[in-house]
């Protein structure tokens, strides 16, 4: 079937910090990575019942509740988080996406069918003037800025809409985004001729091994046209490399397949570029977090220092 690697969401509007008695759990103001305060966890468990992605468990010898940190002591120095540097496919990509955090609560109070575009609308084009002149004013620093306009995520997830959320109908407005599975390479063999011509490149898609309807009811709220869209643009690109290696499709076919798909050769190109062979660089894009920096902008860091010693 498939693998589906899962771990901790950081949802922009999480349930599980929302559910705890003691306030242990927080949201990270200057990345959006969620936490556990050790110090302050009474272990009582609401969060486990919380989080619909049951990716929080409770660790028995300490008496806390403990979940994916998304390595932050090494973000905060520019490195690579373990599980992007131990991925030997190099499927894991991390960037920024800059929301209007207004609109995080706001854009899940839709129909499910409309939540994977809902949740678009939150998110804010880093080549707006006025979003940047705003992102400043929030004291957002410029190396976030230039890192949220070169970021992958944005191109996978707002500009070739390909990467979605995993059961976003639990509207946590989860910031983990899938590019769904693509079907294998379709081919059949007539009188001994390998070929994979189609009247209709796409009609393979509704005999896939994983059906649209259950991509749809991980991925889009049971919307299969968003699923459809995807798998077409990806079915598109594919078709499109094969040409320029195999040129077995001709030109009126291929710009037919990339019509249907909701492409061009230039967006063709380059999603093939950053999915197939893209260099650590391209794939990671993110800038050190500077803490002090970012504090700054709420509060004088000495007092914030003295503040956190007496809590």
């Amino acid at each position: 079937m498939m693998y589906l690697p899962r771990i901790c969401n950081h949802c922009a509007n999480p349930s599980c910090v929302a559910s705890c008695p003691s306030g242990a759990l927080y949201k990270r103001g200057e990345d959006g990575i969620v936490l556990i305060n050790q110090d302050v966890c009474r272990g009582w468990r609401a969060c486990i019942s919380a989080c619909p992605y049951k990716k929080i468990y409770y660790n028995w010898k300490t008496g806390k509740s403990e979940k994916c940190i998304l390595c932050y002591p090494k973000l905060e120095t520019g490195q690579i988080p373990n599980c992007f540097q131990s991925c030997v496919g190099r499927i894991r990509y991390l960037g920024v996406l800059l929301y209007d955090a207004d609109r995080a609560a706001e854009s899940m109070k839709v129909p499910d069918k409309a939540l994977v575009e809902s949740q678009r609308t939150a998110f804010c084009d880093p080549f707006d003037p006025e979003i940047i002149k705003m992102a400043k004013a929030n004291g957002i620093s410029d190396e976030f800025i230039k890192a949220a306009q070169l970021s992958p995520i944005y191109k996978y997830v707002m500009k070739w809409k390909i990467a979605l959320p995993l059961h976003i109908e639990y509207r946590t407005m989860p910031m983990l985004f899938y590019v769904p599975p693509l079907l294998p390479v379709m081919g059949k063999m007539a009188n001994g001729i390998y070929t994979n011509a189609l009247d209709n490149f796409f009609t393979s898609l509704d005999k896939s091994r994983l059906p649209m309807k259950y991509l749809a009811r991980l991925f889009s709220a049971g919307n299969e046209d968003i699923i459809e869209y995807v798998m077409k643009k990806l079915m598109a690109v594919r078709y499109y490399k094969r040409t320029l290696d195999m040129q077995d499709i001709d030109l009126v076919m291929m710009n037919k397949m990339m019509r249907e798909g909701g492409t061009t050769p230039e967006e063709a190109e380059e999603i093939y570029r950053l999915t197939a062979i893209p260099t650590i660089d391209q794939r990671f894009v993110i800038p050190e977090i500077q803490r002090e920096e970012s504090i700054e902008s709420t509060c004088n860091p000495e007092i914030c220092k003295v503040l956190a010693e007496l809590a």
